[in-house]
């Protein structure tokens, strides 16, 4: 009879459980989901910001180009410009809040957007067009601004339609009128026509500024508005 010999193993002793692991956990948990939810609300609010009402008086020049600012200003400032410029969108965020803050507020200045869709960029005349289909609906600056704000998000798609209606609806606007008025191409052709009338009126780059005659560039803005005041006694 063969005897089999074992060895013996060593005995392990169990470790204590930590009775704060669980509240630890949790914890931790809670944490991680505050820190996803915070991120993923500042990444929505900087690609989407608010889009506030023009706080002062807006309306159609007899051409058709958008304005805002007292009808009775002192100074007309018409911005000769393109939705798919970046250095329209950089004025648009830097330079045109105070221009609105110091002249238009104050009925200094009435401001006109004057559309330049430029053949270079693919999808300048429909951004201009869904500004004033906008504008049909009373939000055309609205749009202006949201199109300016995100101009890096569509500039570079192929196609900018579904966009150009999510803004409408992110704007509350009807989003069916606005779909049929960018698909009758009534607007691009309005805009269209505005770009040629830019171009033989010696317009040959944007943003380019008409204040009460003078042409200036964006550097050239302020000095400009300040000699115009000056010249009508202000």
């Amino acid at each position: 009879m063969s005897s089999v010999s074992g060895q013996r193993g060593r005995k392990v002793t169990a470790r204590k459980q930590n009775p704060l692991l669980p509240f630890y956990l949790v914890v931790g948990a809670v944490v991680l989901i505050g820190i996803a939810f915070l991120a993923t609300y500042l990444l929505r609010s900087r690609a989407t910001p608010p889009i506030a009402a023009p706080t002062v008086p807006v309306g159609q020049t007899a051409e058709g180009f958008w304005y805002k600012g007292s009808p009775e200003a002192p100074v007309t400032v018409t911005e000769y410009a393109d939705y798919q410029c970046p250095s329209c969108a950089y004025y648009d965020r830097n330079m045109a809040p105070i221009i609105l803050r110091d002249y238009i507020e104050t009925g200094k200045v009435r401001f006109v957007y004057h559309e330049v869709p430029l053949d270079s960029h693919k999808h300048a005349v429909a951004a201009a067009a869904a500004g004033r289909c906008a504008g049909e609906q009373g939000k055309f600056w609205q749009m202006h601004d949201m199109l300016y704000l995100n101009q890096q998000q569509w500039a570079t798609l192929n196609n900018v339609q579904n966009v150009f209606s999510g803004y409408a609806g992110q704007l509350g606007l009807d989003r069916a009128a606005f779909d049929a008025c960018m698909s009758s191409g009534a607007q691009a052709q309005a805009v269209t026509a505005a770009a040629e009338a830019a171009f033989a009126a010696g317009v040959n780059a944007t943003p380019t500024f008409n204040v009460n005659g003078q042409i200036v560039d964006m550097r050239g803005l302020p000095g400009a508005i300040e000699a115009a005041l000056r010249a009508a006694g202000q």
